[in-house]
């Protein structure tokens, strides 16, 4: 079992320093999911139930957030000073961004959408986990988190890249095959400068949100599921936990409009497509933000941009993209990453 090999001799450093047995790790396991889901499920309920105008990634921050919490409660060693660091400006992000998203903005808005303190505080956030991993003895303290910048760097640029060009490939194929239609024009040149500009800016604005789920998956979810099961084991788990956690968004009309049967069994499937692709990352780099990266093209790349200069699909489910057709692609990818190990 190749894949899970890297696993074990490169990415068990909180589990190992720990030196906890399987009952521990599933105790663990067993917290995070239960106050994850039912976190998630009830602030969707709540945004639902209240007619409240749901906000751009809130249930995004929630996986980390509670992964942080259990790291807390069951003494993680990964907690280490820088570690710490980087957790409290996420935390204080996470709390401004809900109040500022449901409630108000404390200092107002920057283009009259987005809070402007909470702006603040994740830009400030990214540029002191940048600062944390200029420094040798800095990096050593966040290795265990993984969250320093890791190793292999050249991963960084070959996995995106090409991450990137197969999911154009794919949106470009439903314009090419009538599976959709631009919203206002096909023009790949302002497709690639909307998509480089909202990766800039959405790196700098909004990394928690992506942070947020990457960490509790890739890092907190996948160190366990990985000890406990194994490498194909764990990435298959991995996959369809985050697809269901998925389901009710998707029951609420998001992702794939209209289709909630279809729409939840396109989302696994893609979720563990995706998901082989980001561990893989993950287990080479040692990093969580790599995987941070990858989650932040797919929403860019595939969103507004995509429908407005490429095409919107006409049926979310059997189509490129997101669609199972585009997942059929990545598949292709990840089933070469999982060979090549």
């Amino acid at each position: 079992m190749k894949y899970a090999m890297v696993y074990t001799s490169n990415n068990r450093c909180d589990i190992i320093n720990q030196n906890l047995n399987g009952g521990q790790l599933k105790k663990e396991l067993l917290v995070f999911l239960i106050i994850t889901f039912a976190a998630t499920y009830l602030l969707q309920f709540v945004v639902f139930k209240f007619g409240l105008k749901s906000v751009s990634g809130t249930d995004m921050l929630i996986p980390a957030t509670v992964a942080i919490m259990c790291m807390f409660i069951f003494k993680s060693k990964a907690l280490t000073r820088e570690t710490k660091i980087i957790f409290a400006f996420f935390l204080v992000y996470t709390i401004l961004y809900f109040f500022e998203g449901y409630v108000s903005p404390i200092m107002g808005s920057l283009g009259g959408t987005l809070p402007l303190l909470s702006s603040i505080i994740a830009i400030l956030g990214l540029i002191t986990a940048i600062i944390l991993n200029l420094k040798k003895k800095w990096r050593k303290g966040l290795k265990p988190a993984k969250l320093f910048i890791g190793k292999n760097l050249k991963f960084y640029i070959i996995i995106p890249v090409i991450y990137f060009v197969l999911l154009f490939v794919s949106l470009i194929l439903n314009y090419v095959f009538g599976l959709g239609v631009p919203g206002k024009e096909f023009n790949l040149t302002t497709y690639f400068m909307s998509f480089i500009t909202l990766t800039i800016m959405y790196g700098l604005l909004f990394w928690p949100t992506f942070f947020g789920e990457e960490f509790g998956w890739r890092v907190y979810l996948q160190d366990r599921l990985f000890y406990l099961f194994g490498g194909y084991k764990g990435v298959l788990i991995l996959g369809i936990i985050w697809g269901v956690w998925h389901s009710g968004t998707i029951i609420l009309g998001m992702n794939y409009p209209g289709q909630p049967v279809l729409g939840n069994i396109a989302m696994i499937f893609g979720t563990i497509i995706m998901g082989i692709i980001f561990s893989y990352a993950v287990l080479k780099t040692g990093s969580v933000w790599i995987a941070v990266l990858l989650h932040l093209i797919t929403d860019v790349a595939g969103g507004p941009a995509a429908n407005m200069f490429i095409a919107t699909p006409l049926d979310s489910v059997f189509s490129f993209g997101p669609g199972i057709y585009g997942m059929a692609i990545m598949a292709l990818f990840a089933q070469i990453l999982l060979k090549s190990n």
